[in-house]
Formats: C-alpha cells, structure tokens, sequence
C-alpha cells in the first residue's frame, strides 16, 4: 500500500493533515487549518512540493547528504 494523507481534528475546532507512509508510519504532521476546505488546498500544496520542491539540509552534518544525492543521480545517469 502506498502511503497516505490523513485528515484529523486539532485544538478548538481546526484540522490538521498527518502525512502516514505505506506502512503506517508517521511521517510529518501539519500546520493547524481553520476548515477542510483550507486542509484540502493544503493537501494539494503539499503534493506538489513534495514532487518538485528540493532538500535543503541545514544540518550540521548536511555535506554528507549532498554526497549522497551527487553520488544516487551519477548512477541514475548511468
């Protein structure tokens, strides 16, 4: 099974979306929304940022990341 957004109730009355991976695994949890509605435009940003936003680590060890991805994309060249 794929992963999976979840829509679940927040403090007073607001949502929130919980982004749950295939497996059942917590992934991320949102921001708080005032309506479903607004939870939904959120869903839909949050697909596509995931599709096409990039990494940006800002960890203290983040140069180990970028020799990751530099290393997966020579090969997916390949």
């Amino acid at each position: 099974m794929s992963g999976y957004f979840k829509l679940v109730d927040a403090h007073e009355g607001s949502y929130r979306i919980k982004l749950v991976a295939g497996d059942g695994t917590l992934m991320a949890v949102s921001t708080t929304f005032e309506t479903k509605q607004d939870a939904a435009a959120g869903i839909a940003q949050l697909r596509e940022i995931a599709g096409t936003g990039p990494v940006v680590d800002q960890s203290r060890d983040s140069d180990e990341l970028s020799q990751a991805t530099d290393s997966a994309r020579k090969a997916a060249a390949s």
